[in-house]
């Protein structure tokens, strides 16, 4: 039958092509496994290794070291209603609906004993713009003790580290590490503000020593840690331009003044001056204590105490001229799913501020003339947590949360200008300083009631709801009102993976 077919396609094809076909099929049928048998072999890789084993070896070992990274992130989904409408200071937004706190990235041990960790932040006031949050790498060979170099998470207070949405239990942080992507703090002039906000990081290197505890009821220390960093830099972000041949100009004090970039809004990649901040952070634990710091809030049941002292300070203007040091102490205990935490924490800075003349309201010294002023930052927070229903009929466990915050500012009275007009450039508000005038002490309260429920592994349902007691925040004057108390209620779709 193959006889036939073939030469039935014979006598229909052209005959030389035919015949052409047909002889090398034969050569090929005859030939073809003496051929194979007799080729030679490939020439070698021009490196001396096979290719086989030059490809295949390096191909799964990047795979295998791909596999031990971890991405990971998280998002909030809020809804808020604040109130009053207008509290006469400004107008309230009633029923936004806002996403805050987007976090991602990648860390794991890509090289053998060197964690390595990239995140990305995408802040809410910045309109969904990218930022480099952390690129750190870690140096873990030494037992005991950890180095990490690079953009890390500065290790003060246990706030500060708690910085992603899936970790702390409420909606609106305490006052203490107020976050500029949600309403954490409500504030006017002369009112204190935060030393910092919650998820500070910063550029330089840290040292960290886990010792480890040889019995559970030993108070002993579970972290030592010391670290040298930029600092935080100027609220305007009046920063030396990095080396640029066509730019090296240095500007001068703006007239608005020079304070300390509370909000931590200026996420630089270089310093802004020649001083560095130095601090540390010391963390005592009795009980089951886990060696991942930090732990989040709610995580897991266990019986634990642990007390954290932690203290940082530098110079953070452009001239260097100016001065922050900060010291805190946070005490966390929990027993089988009950919790109770606080922090108290000393603030010092230093800041330059216009002089107006003590004569005429609204009216600065000209030329304009700077002065530097000096300000106590201080307060506390007292937070407890309880289980509601342990197993609930959907999801895993509810928990309520009650915290009162009192955050107090000690510093010389300023006055607000409205709209001063600076050589065209219009200020919409300008804090400026009369001579002789007395130092003050303002105060604002905080009372916050939240449910946090965790419906699965990776979403969580909080609700909040905060009210701000500002009778005693501001010192009454022509432009100073806003005095009315500030609430508000939110509710929060938490995603982490």
């Amino acid at each position: 039958m193959i006889a036939h077919l073939f030469s039935r396609r014979q006598q229909d094809a052209p005959k030389p092509a035919l015949s052409r076909a047909g002889l090398v099929l034969a050569l090929l049928l005859a030939c073809g496994p003496s051929l194979a048998e007799e080729a030679p072999p490939a020439p070698p890789a021009p490196t001396g290794i096979p290719v086989a084993a030059s490809l295949e070896p390096s191909r799964s070992d990047f795979l295998r070291r791909l596999a031990r990274m971890h991405m990971g992130g998280s998002l909030s989904l809020n809804w808020r209603n604040v109130g009053p409408r207008t509290p006469g200071f400004e107008t309230q937004i009633q029923n936004e609906v806002y996403l805050a706190d987007i976090y991602f990235g990648v860390d794991g041990p890509f090289v053998d004993g060197i964690p390595f960790r990239m995140e990305w932040n995408m802040p809410t006031g910045s309109q969904g713009q990218i930022q480099l949050s952390q690129l750190n790498f870690e140096y873990d060979r030494f037992d005991k003790f950890v180095f990490q170099f690079g953009k890390f998470l500065v290790p003060f207070g246990r706030y500060n580290e708690l910085y992603r949405p899936d970790q702390f239990l409420t909606v609106t942080r305490p006052l203490l590490y107020a976050s500029p992507d949600s309403l954490d703090l409500v504030v006017r002039s002369n009112s204190p503000r935060p030393p910092f906000s919650t998820g500070y990081t910063d550029i330089g290197a840290r040292a960290s020593y886990y010792p480890k505890l040889k019995h559970s009821y030993s108070f002993a220390p579970a972290e030592v840690t010391l670290f040298v960093v930029n600092g935080l830099g100027e609220n305007g972000n009046r920063q030396r331009t990095f080396p640029d041949p066509d730019n090296l100009g240095i500007a001068n004090p703006p007239t608005s003044g020079v304070n300390i970039d509370f909000g931590h809004r200026n996420n630089n990649l270089a310093d802004n001056n020649n001083a560095k901040d130095i601090g540390g952070r010391l963390v005592f634990a009795l009980g089951d204590v886990p060696y991942a710091w930090p732990v989040p809030e709610g995580a897991t049941d266990r019986k634990v105490v642990m007390l954290g002292l932690s203290g940082m300070g530098g110079q953070y203007d452009l001239e260097a001229n100016l001065n922050h040091q900060k010291y805190g102490l946070d005490l966390a205990f929990e027993y089988f799913g009950f919790s109770f935490a606080g922090e108290y924490l000393y603030s010092f800075n230093q800041f330059l501020s216009p002089i107006a003349v003590s004569s005429a309201a609204g009216t600065l010294l000209t030329p304009v003339q700077q002065t530097r002023q000096r300000e106590i930052i201080h307060g506390y927070f007292i937070q407890a947590s309880f289980p509601i229903m342990k197993k609930p009929p959907k999801g895993k466990r509810v928990i309520g949360i009650l915290v009162f915050n009192q955050l107090y500012r000690h510093g010389p009275q300023l006055d607000l200008f409205l709209n001063y007009n600076d050589a065209g450039r219009v200020i919409p508000s300008l804090l400026a300083y009369k001579a002789n005038t007395p130092y003050i002490d303002r105060r604002i309260d905080k009372y916050t009631a939240a449910i946090n429920w965790q419906l699965a592994e990776h979403f969580f349902f909080k609700f909040d709801y905060s009210y701000w007691v500002m009778g005693h925040s501001t010192a009454r004057s022509a432009n100073s009102i806003g005095l009315v108390d500030i609430y508000q209620s939110v509710v929060s779709l938490v995603m982490a993976f």
